[in-house]
């Protein structure tokens, strides 16, 4: 089993991309308070309709709810294969 539940608050704002040929992916980092004094940030990914709700409807600070699964990223930057971890929405809840 792969899912994630977060609740946390966006501590970038939301960037929306189209991806091959017409796909929308949104991406943003999530804040989730860890203790008082320390957060864990995360990249999170929703896609189309999600993707274009997210783009309209939040922002740097807004808290909310996600439910989704990991997914490892395998990229390459300067010449050097890189990996990173994020979640992919399933649901995206507003509080």
């Amino acid at each position: 089993m792969n899912s994630v539940h977060l609740i946390g608050r966006l501590a970038t704002d939301v960037e929306v991309k189209e991806v091959n040929g017409g796909s929308k992916v949104s991406s943003f980092i999530l804040a989730v308070d860890r203790n008082a004094e320390e957060a864990d940030f995360f990249r999170i990914k929703a896609w189309n309709s999600q993707a274009e709700a997210a783009g309209d409807h939040l922002g740097k600070g807004r808290r909310i709810a996600v439910e989704g699964s990991l997914r490892q990223d395998v990229y390459e930057k300067d010449g050097e294969e890189r990996k990173a971890v994020s979640v992919v929405a399933r649901r995206l809840e507003y509080l």
